[in-house]
């Protein structure tokens, strides 16, 4: 019985010291995308990439077949079918140039899409590629982990090709379900957050470096292969789509 009170002290500790960093945080969006009322992108927030990436079997293309937006939810969708040398199309959008990050709190509420070979992701790179520089993964999918696991990771590029940090967390999830993936980003810390529930920090005083001072724009993708394909790919399970309900960012209070 004391053991119990212990980890229900401890865990209400834990949880009222987190509500106080949340409100570290604006309480009203500074910008949001709710995508409602519209059949595609807002290009004032959005780019639709048109791209190939060689270790991956997609080719990105600017289609309202993959890219489209219904009853307020965006999809982002991999079809089977081939154009530029690859056997499906699919869709990555950022927000590069329209709008940018620096500190605050980010939520985005999505369903990711599961099956061989399919790897969603929502995460985010800097406008500025002067090393170090660093990468923020939210919310990364692949089919080695059945549907049972995403993970989250920060990466920082000290000499390209040379001396790169990975700090990675996979955690338990129903990956088909919706649910809410934050980043809180603080000058002197990183959180991930699920639902709410943090799973994941990195600090400043762990890394050599912190190329987490400058502003960063927002991806949202569905690739195919490619680390994705790491346990094999099956065209067959085509078409899949990520949804997504919202996109809202909050500024951290100074």
């Amino acid at each position: 019985m004391n053991r119990i009170k212990f980890y229900l002290t401890f865990w209400g500790l834990v949880m009222s010291l987190h509500l106080s960093l949340s409100a570290s945080f604006e309480s009203d969006p500074a910008w949001s995308d709710e995508f409602r009322f519209q059949f595609s992108v807002n290009p004032n927030n959005w780019n639709i990439e048109e791209s190939i990436w060689e270790n991956e079997l997609e080719s990105y293309v600017n289609s309202n077949k993959n890219c489209y937006c219904s009853w307020g939810i965006l999809h982002l969708k991999t079809i089977k079918e081939d154009s530029n040398g690859k056997k499906c199309t699919s869709a990555r959008i950022n927000t590069k140039g329209k709008v940018q990050f620096l500190y605050g709190k980010i939520d985005v509420r999505a369903k990711v899409p599961i099956g061989k070979g399919i790897f969603p992701a929502i995460w985010m790179l800097p406008l500025d590629w002067t090393r170090p520089y660093g990468e923020l993964d939210f919310m990364e999918y692949i089919d080695c982990w059945e549907g049972k696991h995403i993970q989250s990771n920060v990466h920082v590029v000290y000499e390209l090709g040379v001396k790169h940090y990975q700090h990675p967390n996979k955690v338990n999830l129903d990956v088909d379900q919706w649910h809410v993936y934050s980043l809180e980003w603080y000058k002197d810390k990183l959180v991930y957050l699920i639902d709410g529930v943090v799973i994941h920090q990195v600090l400043k005083s762990q890394l050599e470096a912190w190329p987490f001072d400058r502003p960063y724009y927002l991806l949202l993708n569905v690739a195919f292969g490619g680390w994705g394909g790491t346990c094999g790919v099956d065209y067959d399970i085509l078409p899949k789509e990520m949804l997504v309900d919202y996109v809202r960012y909050y500024k951290l209070k100074e």
